[in-house]
């Protein structure tokens, strides 16, 4: 498994490259190779922040593995970073889980963005 560090740098290059460009955090969709990254609402509770995603594989063959990572946010002061692994999406059909930050108790917003896949 690769490190965050590791995937966010990824992720970066990714960005500059034009492959992935943030989502917000308001029910927003993003297309990166025909995978398709949709968001929901930052929740808050006593634990800290989470954000439900989903990825959805617009492509012809199954992806073992794809990465998103987030930035949590309490108005513009950043508050940490976060990523979830979704395993084993096969053509046609979306994947979901939660990106969670431990004590962001006061996060209001969050971007995301596929970081890498294969």
């Amino acid at each position: 498994m690769k490190s965050f560090s590791a995937v966010l740098a990824f992720g970066v290059a990714a960005c500059v490259a034009g492959v992935a460009a943030p989502a917000s955090a308001q029910s927003s969709a993003q297309s990166s190779a025909a995978l398709q990254l949709t968001t929901g609402k930052v929740v808050t509770d006593p634990a800290g922040a989470f954000i439900s995603v989903s990825v959805k594989n617009g492509t012809t063959a199954p992806i073992s593995e794809t990465y998103v990572a987030c930035e949590f946010f309490a108005g513009n002061r950043a508050l940490g970073k976060s990523s979830t692994t979704l395993f084993s999406i096969v053509p046609g059909v979306t994947g979901t889980d939660q990106v969670r930050l431990l004590g962001g108790t006061s996060a209001n917003r969050a971007t995301c963005a596929i970081t890498g896949h294969k």
